[in-house]
């Protein structure tokens, strides 16, 4: 079964990295609410830690990581940043208005039931996007049931419950293994997967399977009634979804390319020590054959390889480029 839906090699998402405007807020939902275990929580700061976030001098965080077991993949890792006086105050990087953009977007999580999940938010004064909505893929692919919901910092979340049973469904593979893998004593998983909108889908696939050593999962085009409902898209807007997977269940990357409506860009407000989606995080098992891969897509390098603290790691050798499918930001880590 697992070999099906579970590419041989490639990088899963480690993390994705979101600025706070109210860490404790953050942390009620992401820890409380979906039962994601903190695994370190730090104050990082000093030259490395600006100069690789390329923060003014005297700038730092409160890290606080979040995942379930010791797997290092779909975790949450929550920067609320300490800024000098005189500093500009940060921005939220995504309006609330926006509901497609190019760049990191959003993140998904499943749930054992989402309409429990949906009435719970719902009382709890959450900002919904619709009523959980369920596709209809076909035989292969089968029928999930999704809806999503505006979370902390901007950042929007989508639950799916992985409605189809049948095994030689993909849906019914993914539903047998987390099952048999378990949810978070609240009900949900890890981040499964993480949207990334793109202007240019080749480019970006080049990225996730040349330098990340991803593949491509499921590529379709979206465009019916109740999914673009879903996702507050005009009625007949057209999506080309790619998932891209590595070695794990978890930790996949959906590719959103609007093919015939127009969308905003995150990207230049997607840097530190602004509020919402910063970045994706991927570990790599060399990270000058990564750089190198780097360079020949002409990706742009915002920090080169070097030593920066991370949270219940110490210091880490890693890199901050803009994947040239979108421009949003990516950190690659060496795997220790």
């Amino acid at each position: 079964m697992s070999k099906e839906i579970i590419a041989p090699d490639g990088s899963p998402m480690r993390a994705a990295v979101i600025g706070c405007r109210d860490i404790e807020e953050s942390l009620a939902f992401y820890r409380d609410r979906i039962g994601l275990s903190v695994l370190a929580d730090e104050l990082l700061g000093g030259p490395a830690f600006r100069g690789f976030w390329n923060l003014n001098g005297g700038a730092s965080a409160r890290a606080v990581l979040l995942g379930q077991g010791d797997e290092g993949v779909g975790q949450v890792l929550l920067l609320d940043f300490q800024l000098p006086e005189g500093s500009a105050r940060p921005v939220e990087i995504r309006d609330r208005s926006v509901v497609r953009a190019y760049g990191c977007f959003n993140l998904n999580f499943y749930t054992a039931d989402i309409h429990r999940d949906f009435e719970g938010l719902k009382k709890d004064g959450y900002v919904l996007w619709s009523d959980p909505v369920q596709h209809f893929f076909g035989d292969d692919v089968g029928d999930p049931i999704e809806g999503i919901f505006e979370g902390p910092d901007r950042v929007p979340i989508n639950l799916v419950e992985l409605a189809t049973r049948d095994t030689a469904t993909r849906v019914g593979q993914m539903r047998a293994y987390v099952e048999q893998r378990g949810y978070t004593g609240a009900g949900f998983t890890p981040i499964v997967t993480s949207s990334h909108g793109v202007d240019s889908s080749e480019r970006a696939m080049a990225f996730y399977e040349q330098v990340l050593k991803m593949k491509p999962l499921i590529d379709e085009v979206l465009g019916t009634p109740d999914s673009n409902r879903l996702l507050n898209l005009p009625e007949d807007a057209k999506t080309r979804v790619v998932f891209m997977q590595g070695n794990h269940m978890f930790g996949k990357v959906v590719l959103s390319q609007p093919l015939n409506y127009e969308c905003e860009s995150l990207i230049e407000r997607a840097r530190a020590p602004n509020i919402g989606y910063l970045a994706q995080v991927f570990a790599v098992s060399d990270l000058d054959e990564a750089a190198a891969n780097c360079s020949v897509l002409k990706a742009e390098v915002l920090s080169g390889p070097q030593h920066t603290p991370w949270p219940g790691a110490g210091s880490v050798s890693a890199m901050l480029v803009r994947n040239p499918g979108s421009g949003a930001l990516q950190v690659l880590m060496e795997d220790a």
